[in-house]
């Protein structure tokens, strides 16, 4: 353990190469000295008078919430975290530790001691469309830039999604499509209300829908068809990443949003009460409508309705995943199943309305 202790300090040690002192690199292999450690923290603090010093650590992607073990050990990189700000932060060195959406509710509520100490100034990585927008109009021009293949002005201000989105989006995926209902609709927001937000989900979406424009040798410009094939095709496969993201939380969790299969798209609250009773025999652990209440509202299957309604064009949503904190869906409440999850579940549209789940400003 010393030795890899060592490798990795020597590869951090890389990114001090201007430092005036030399010599800390060549004292690596006793790192675990105290002395020679105590050298390489003030090698750090030296360089971080010039520029932040920032540790990033990464978590797991998958938590079992009933391993106390595990769980108290991330409560604890988390505590430690926060005692090791409060001390290095003013010397311009911070460490950061990311962990999931899907367990941190979890963490600050049943596992931290004292969550409002430990948890200062959480960031919480929530994207919105225009930052989507940008995001992936910078992949599709780098790659078309790369193979020779962008034939649009290169005057394009990133900071501006209302130029990237006539740019870059525009003259390849069109200004709007006949969707898979037959109705004409704007090909962004298509694109982006069968995600949840996330960037991998998008891309995947894109990649989806290039592939079949590469078969039809019509890329970089995309049909209606090509569009509404490689969204279909793609959100299978996001519904089930989803799913299994929560497998260690949730055991069994693709067979318990069953209970869902057939309902409408958009319905009543008090509906997920009737439904919960469907999936009680799936259920590895203790059973209750409101555990499944609370996993389909986690997992981002079920949002509440924020404008319109079954006969309106657009329907406006609020999914967990969108927010800082719990989405709570009351018996009266307008609920809707997103629109990644209508395949899965063999969802009754029962609407015309698209739902966007997503904040709008719409007129």
């Amino acid at each position: 353990m010393s030795q890899r202790v060592a490798d990795l300090i020597q590869y951090l040690m890389r990114f001090f190469e201007d430092s005036d002192d030399k010599t800390i690199g060549h004292t690596l292999e006793r790192t675990v000295d105290k002395e020679n450690l105590t050298d390489v923290k003030h090698a750090a603090i030296k360089f971080a008078k010039h520029r932040p010093l920032i540790i990033a650590i990464d978590t797991l992607e998958q938590y079992d919430i009933r391993n106390d073990s595990l769980m108290n050990a991330l409560a604890a990189l988390i505590e430690y975290a926060s005692e090791f700000n409060l001390e290095y932060v003013p010397k311009n060195v911070h460490l950061k530790v990311f962990v999931s959406g899907e367990v941190f509710p979890h963490v600050e509520e049943s596992v931290l001691l004292n969550p409002l100490k430990a948890v200062r100034n959480p960031v919480y990585l929530l994207w919105r469309p225009k930052d989507l927008l940008r995001l992936i109009g910078w992949r599709f021009y780098r790659h078309l830039e790369a193979v020779e293949l962008w034939d649009q002005p290169k005057d394009i201000d990133w900071d501006d999604d209302t130029e990237v989105l006539n740019k870059v989006w525009k003259p390849h995926f069109g200004e709007s499509h006949r969707n898979a209902r037959g109705q004409l609709e704007d090909t962004w927001p298509y694109v982006l209300r069968h995600t949840q937000m996330r960037p991998r989900q998008l891309i995947v979406i894109c990649n989806s829908i290039a592939q079949l424009a590469v078969q039809d040798g019509t890329f970089p410009h995309f049909t209606d068809q090509q569009i509404v094939s490689g969204v279909r095709n793609a959100e299978s496969r996001l519904a089930r990443e989803i799913l299994n993201s929560y497998s260690e939380i949730y055991p069994g969790v693709d067979r318990i949003v069953t209970g869902l299969s057939g309902l409408t798209k958009v319905f009543r609250g008090n509906e997920l009460d009737r439904r919960a009773s469907r999936s009680a025999a799936e259920w590895k652990d203790e059973y209750s409508p409101s555990r499944f209440k609370r996993l389909i509202l986690e997992l981002g299957i079920v949002g509440k309705v924020t404008r319109g309604d079954v006969d309106s064009e657009f329907i406006d949503a609020d999914f967990e995943y969108g927010r800082p904190d719990r989405l709570e869906v009351a018996h009266d409440d307008t609920c809707v199943i997103h629109p990644m999850f209508y395949q899965k579940l063999n969802t009754n549209m029962n609407s015309e309305a698209r739902v966007m789940p997503f904040t709008t400003k719409r007129d």
